[in-house]
């Protein structure tokens, strides 16, 4: 049984009163929420194939009872304007006082945008995709104040996130949605309150997410640590926390990934334990709610040097945001894709040595955590990835035009962790798009 562990979600005076809780219950504690804030108008925005598949929402949603007002089932991936709109166009109608969502980091993304919009548009006049859109900057890509410089004003309900995935877009205030162009824009701010109030990481209720889903997600936490780790300003004085959470997160994200996959036993039985022995099927299913549970601390740690030291992320996560909005690749499959290429990039390109060492120092805790001996931090992420059964080219996921290998291109010079000071011009992303063609 794994001890049930609550913690303020940041060491950060912004987050206090702002928990999450290690081996939930969901069941138990949304309600022991619900109950402690005298919320009665529940708005559950849920996973329609989690919903379809087993019982949990069904569940919930007899536990909630006459305090749930609505429920909206699905959203799509890379948290699309129009299901934003219609989250927030239902928190309005139905006075919701709490937001509940449960599914992947699109589902999070979308809700605590929902929340945002919902306070700052008049309930009474109609918005649209155009209305969201003109609140962001197009010089930064971030929607956090109007145009006339003044700040959003923050969510007037309570919100709670249950991920069923590893994207960690819960940790963080700032959120993410795809226009009808098929861009990625920002949404929030660092310190706005545009995080959850209650963060629940349930392993149980996580073993139910499609193991696709749950391994490619992993992978972007990978990413996580590996692109705050290789950014410089990591190295600097009063930064140093920096590397250290990053360290621990890449180890705890490599060891829980490889036990959730070796309890999955992919090839080797059905997924059942049909003709397992008892025995077998329960050591396999404590490793597996051991692995992921290591894995939702991992995803804490990737993203504590963004959130506290607000080092950003690099090339990797820039260019996958664009590939996933203009071709419709889920989140972690990206950074299945480009981690290793901007890997190499970086090597071959980039003289500051913080680059150098910071690669050694990855590939030392993959070579150390999987017994390996690679001979490159790229190599030792594109293996890892393999052996996940997870594609690393964008012929994997049907990326073969010119004209979308631009676009995606082009896109990237304006996203948020692209712009301002960037490692990348717009030839260097062609140049690592074309390496990984297929």
């Amino acid at each position: 049984m794994l001890e049930k562990n609550r913690v303020q979600q940041l060491d950060i005076p912004s987050r206090k009163g702002y928990d999450a809780i290690f081996n939930s219950n969901f069941l138990d504690d949304i309600p022991a929420a619900l109950s402690q804030w005298g919320s009665s108008r529940v708005l559950l925005v849920a996973s329609k194939a989690l919903a379809a598949n087993s019982s949990h929402i069904s569940a919930l949603q007899s536990a909630l009872g006459d305090a749930l007002a609505d429920t909206k089932l699905g959203v799509g991936s890379h948290s699309p304007y129009a299901d934003v709109r219609d989250i927030a166009q239902r928190i309005q109608r139905h006075r919701a006082d709490c937001v509940i969502s449960v599914g992947s980091c699109s589902y999070s993304d979308a809700c605590k945008i929902s929340c945002l919009l919902a306070a700052n548009f008049d309930p009474a006049a109609s918005f649209d995709e155009a209305d969201m859109e003109a609140l962001v900057d197009r010089e930064r890509g971030i929607a956090d104040r109007r145009a006339d410089g003044t700040a959003l004003r923050r969510r007037a309900c309570r919100l709670v996130t249950v991920p069923t995935s590893l994207s960690a877009s819960e940790w963080n205030a700032l959120s993410s949605a795809t226009n009808a162009q098929g861009k990625k824009q920002h949404f929030g701010g660092w310190d706005d309150g545009g995080q959850p109030d209650l963060i629940l990481l349930d392993p149980e209720l996580a073993a139910t997410s499609p193991e696709r889903l749950w391994l490619s997600s992993g992978v972007r936490c990978v990413d996580h640590c590996v692109e705050l780790m290789c950014n410089p300003r990591s190295g600097e004085v009063g930064y140093e926390g920096v590397g250290g959470h990053a360290e621990r997160g890449l180890r705890c994200m490599i060891r829980g990934l490889t036990e959730y996959k070796e309890a999955k036993g992919v090839g080797e039985r059905d997924e059942d334990g049909q003709g397992m022995e008892e025995s077998e099927r329960r050591r396999r299913r404590e490793l597996l709610l051991e692995g992921i549970s290591e894995c939702q601390y991992g995803s804490r740690e990737a993203l504590t040097g963004l959130l506290i030291w607000r080092v950003p992320m690099g090339p990797s996560h820039a260019i996958g945001h664009q590939l996933g909005a203009v071709a419709n690749v889920m989140h972690g499959i990206t950074s299945c894709i480009m981690l290793a290429p901007v890997l190499r990039w970086q090597a071959a390109n980039l003289s500051n040595p913080h680059y150098k060492d910071t690669q050694a120092k990855i590939l030392d805790i993959f070579n150390e955590t999987l017994s390996w001996q690679e001979t490159s931090a790229a190599d030792a992420v594109e293996r890892f990835v393999k052996s996940l059964g997870l594609p690393t080219t964008l012929r994997d996921v049907g990326v073969v035009s010119d004209e979308e290998v631009r676009r995606i291109a082009d896109k990237t010079m304006t996203d948020v962790w692209g712009g301002g000071k960037r490692q990348m011009e717009f030839e260097d992303v062609m140049e690592v798009l074309n390496s990984v063609r297929g």
